[in-house]
């Protein structure tokens, strides 16, 4: 609380000395009576202040950060899936994808739907690409669709992929792990409930923005959460115990098998006989996670450690890859893409007529 009394303070300080100096300004030209002068005192304040809260304090890091890339182009809304990219943004194409317009190629071509959230987004070229461009070196025409959106998880890859249904794919791919745990610890705590739900859209309208613009209103929400209510949500699910933690997996486990009868069930292939499904666990730093992500990354290894729903390949990156604790460098995403491809070589394609 001390960082809230901290900005209340400077507030007040810079009103009392723009109202000092403003006073001096209103009593040398006396063309004001009693009340237009307070008026003029009270709207300059609030002013100030607003300004002060809004913007000055934002630009020394307090507050929730706010992103209008993130929000209105890498984070649209969607209907069934939430949110996606935003149409005809940079490289989008009409459905709010990275890449081309998606459509079904030849009967001799290999089509992959690659999902992830912004480690299948991000990248120059992005990991989907980098798989296909291996595939056509070992003489494969293939193509990748990249349904990847910022923050999204798999439980709305899951609405995403029957979406997007009319699409032939052979392989349906899951590339994640951080967004279906850890981004639910961090933002709303709910198993498999999309990036921050309950702030977005379960929220008030007046309450929302408060704590996107306000500063202060955000730092009181960091120390207590009772500004969102986001304790009573905690307390309802018994969060960071280890029910809450089990759940978690539960869903993530229980999605990627809903995504995999659907993938082989009901997507029809493009070039093979059937469309298989793969699903990998995705490097996390430990070094740049706190105490409570190490265990979430610990607990979840153990959890897939014997069920082949899931490949873990989050140990072939070293800790000089990350940016920051789950997003990874150009290098790294090939590093990715070698070893994503290498299954796809191994498991898929030479069973695939």
């Amino acid at each position: 609380m001390k960082n809230i009394y901290l900005l209340i303070g400077i507030s007040i300080t810079f009103i009392c000395i723009f109202n000092y100096y403003l006073h001096h300004l209103i009593k040398r030209f006396q063309i004001f009576n009693k009340l237009k002068t307070f008026s003029i005192y009270f709207l300059s304040s609030l002013i100030l202040f607003i300004f002060l809260d809004f913007y000055v304090f934002k630009i020394f890091g307090h507050g929730f950060p706010s992103s209008v890339s993130e929000e209105k182009f890498e984070r649209s809304p969607s209907p069934y899936d939430m949110f996606s990219g935003k149409a005809y943004y940079n490289d989008h194409n009409s459905d709010g994808f990275r890449g081309e317009e998606f459509k079904n190629s030849k009967s001799d071509v290999f089509q992959i739907a690659f999902f992830g959230g912004s480690t299948g987004y991000n990248g120059d070229p992005p990991i989907d690409k980098l798989i296909e461009n291996i595939l056509r070196k070992n003489n494969i025409k293939a193509r990748s669709f990249n349904f990847s959106s910022v923050s999204s998880n798999h439980n709305q890859h899951l609405y995403r992929l029957l979406k997007y249904s009319d699409l032939k794919f052979d392989l349906v791919l899951f590339y994640g792990g951080f967004n279906e745990t850890i981004q639910t610890y961090l933002y709303d705590p709910r198993p498999g409930y999309p990036f921050n739900y309950w702030i977005r859209n379960e929220l008030s309208k007046i309450k929302y923005l408060l704590l996107k613009y306000s500063s202060i209103y955000a730092e009181y929400e960091k120390q207590t959460g009772k500004a969102s209510n986001m304790s009573e949500v905690k307390k309802n699910v018994n969060f960071l115990s280890d029910q809450w933690l089990n759940e978690l997996l539960q869903n993530y486990e229980s999605t990627l098998n809903k995504a995999k009868l659907l993938s082989k069930n009901f997507i029809k292939s493009n070039k093979c006989s059937s469309t298989q499904f793969f699903a990998f666990y995705q490097p996390i730093s430990i070094n740049k996670s706190d105490n409570y992500s190490k265990k979430i990354i610990k607990t979840t290894k153990d959890y897939f450690q014997n069920k082949i729903i899931l490949k873990d390949i989050s140990s072939i990156i070293s800790e000089d890859g990350f940016v920051d604790s789950v997003h990874i460098n150009q290098v790294s995403k090939s590093i990715i893409a070698e070893k994503i491809s290498y299954h796809i070589l191994s498991e898929v394609i030479n069973n695939c007529n």
